[in-house]
C-alpha cells in the first residue's frame, strides 16, 4: 500500500493531475449548488467543502491503489512530466480558491442570476404574450414573479432598478389588458404588489452605506419611542427574531412616529403600539418608497396611502384612505374603524376589505 501511494503522489503526475483537476470542478459545483440553491452562508459552505474535498480526494486515490493492486503483475512505467511540482501542489492553490470564493463573489452571482430571472419574467408576461395563454399558465408566470420578488427580499439581493421596472410595467399593462378569472388576477396583483415592494426595497440595498438599525429584543422586545424623522435618505429598521414592539410617546400634535420624507425606508419585523393614542406608526410625504412588512399594528390612526404594506396585521385602529396608490399584499384588518373617501376607488378599497372581513386583502389602487 505505502508503495502504491508512493507512486500516487511523487511518480504518476498524470493521474494525480487528473485527480486534482476532477475534484477542483466538482468542489466549484458543489459551492456554487449549496450557496445559490440552498442559500447557505460562506462560512458554513468553507467548512462543507472542507470536508468534501478531503472525502473526494480520499476516494479517488483509495480507488487508484485498488485498481493499481490489480494491475501489479502487468506494471507500466509512470509518465512523469517536466514540470512535477506544479500539478503536486496544485490542489493545494485550488483549495484555497475555493474556500475564499463563495464569501467574494455569491452577492454578485446572485444578483446576476436574480437580474437574468428578471428578464426572463418581463418577456414571459408582454401583454401580446399573456393574452394568448391559458390561464394556468399565466398563473404560473404570476406566481413566478412573486417568487422572484420574495426570494430577493427575503435574502437580500439586489438588482437591476431598470430591470425591476420592466418587469413591473409590463405585468402592470397584462393586467390592464387581460382579463383571467378572479383566481389568476388576484395572483397578478399579488405578484405586483411584491414587485412593488421589492423595487422600493431594491433602492434601499442599492444605495451607498445604508445603515441598518436592528432592535434588539432585550428584556421585553418593547421600545418607546416619540418620534424619529427619517429624511434624505435610505435606512432599514430590523426587529429581532423574537419579536419588537414599538410604543408610541405622547407627542402634543399626535404626529407620526416615523415621518418619511425624500427617503427610502423599509420596516420589517417593527411592530406599533399606538398605546392608546391613536398616533399613526409612519407618515409620508408622497414622494418617499416605504415599505413595511411582517408586523402588527396596534391603536394606530393610520395612513394607507402611498407605502407598501405586505403582511401587515392591522388592530384596533383607525384606517384612513383618499383614494391615493394604494399597495396592500396579506393585510388584514381586525376591529378596525375606516376613514375613506367619497371618491369611487376609495369606496371600492372599502368595499373589498369589508368583504374580506378577518382574512387577508390584496389589493392594489387603479388595477
Amino acid at each position: 500500500m505505502m508503495g502504491l501511494l508512493h507512486r500516487f503522489f511523487w511518480e504518476d503526475s498524470r493521474t494525480r493531475g487528473m485527480t486534482y483537476a476532477l475534484t477542483v470542478v466538482a468542489g466549484i459545483i458543489y459551492a456554487t449548488v449549496r450557496t445559490l440553491a440552498f442559500h447557505r452562508t460562506g462560512r458554513q459552505v468553507e467548512v462543507e467543502l472542507v470536508g468534501f474535498l478531503l472525502i473526494s480526494n480520499a476516494s479517488a486515490i483509495f480507488l487508484y491503489c485498488l485498481r493499481s493492486r490489480k494491475k501489479e503483475s502487468k506494471p507500466t512505467s509512470p509518465v512523469i512530466y517536466q514540470l512535477p511540482l506544479l500539478l503536486r501542489f496544485a490542489g493545494i492553490a485550488a483549495c484555497i480558491i475555493l474556500f475564499s470564493a463563495p464569501r467574494l463573489s455569491v452577492s454578485t452571482v446572485q444578483a446576476a442570476i436574480v437580474n437574468q430571472r428578471l428578464e426572463m419574467a418581463a418577456s414571459s408576461v408582454e401583454p401580446d404574450k399573456a393574452a394568448r395563454l391559458p390561464s394556468n399558465q399565466l398563473q404560473s408566470r404570476f406566481q413566478k414573479i412573486a417568487s422572484i420578488a420574495n426570494t430577493s427580499i427575503g435574502y437580500k439581493i439586489p438588482a437591476s432598478p431598470a430591470l425591476v421596472e420592466k418587469v413591473r410595467n409590463n405585468l402592470q399593462a397584462t393586467l390592464r389588458s387581460v382579463y383571467p378569472s378572479e383566481d389568476v388576477r388576484r395572483s397578478g396583483i399579488a405578484a405586483f404588489i411584491n414587485l412593488v415592494a421589492y423595487a422600493r426595497f431594491n433602492s434601499v440595498l442599492i444605495a451607498i452605506n445604508v445603515p441598518t438599525v436592528f432592535l434588539s429584543h432585550g428584556e421585553t422586545g418593547n421600545s418607546l419611542i416619540s418620534q424619529v424623522p427619517l429624511k434624505n435618505g435610505a435606512i432599514w429598521w430590523q426587529g429581532s427574531a423574537e419579536g419588537n414592539t414599538i410604543f408610541a410617546m405622547p407627542n402634543p400634535s399626535s404626529e407620526p412616529v416615523f415621518p418619511v420624507s425624500h427617503s427610502s425606508v423599509v420596516f420589517n419585523a417593527v411592530n406599533f403600539n399606538a398605546f392608546g393614542m391613536g398616533r399613526p406608526f409612519v407618515g409620508t410625504d408622497n414622494e418617499s418608497q416605504v415599505v413595511v412588512m411582517n408586523a402588527t399594528i396596534e391603536g394606530a390612526t393610520q395612513k394607507l396611502d402611498a407605502i407598501v404594506w405586505l403582511k401587515i396585521k392591522f388592530k384596533n385602529s383607525r384606517i384612513i384612505y383618499a383614494g391615493g396608490p394604494l399597495y396592500l399584499g396579506d393585510a388584514t384588518f381586525e376591529n378596525c374603524q375606516f376613514q375613506f373617501g367619497t371618491d369611487s376607488e376609495s369606496q371600492k378599497v372599502l368595499a373589498q376589505i369589508k368583504a374580506a372581513g378577518n382574512q387577508p386583502v390584496t389589493l392594489v389602487s387603479g388595477l
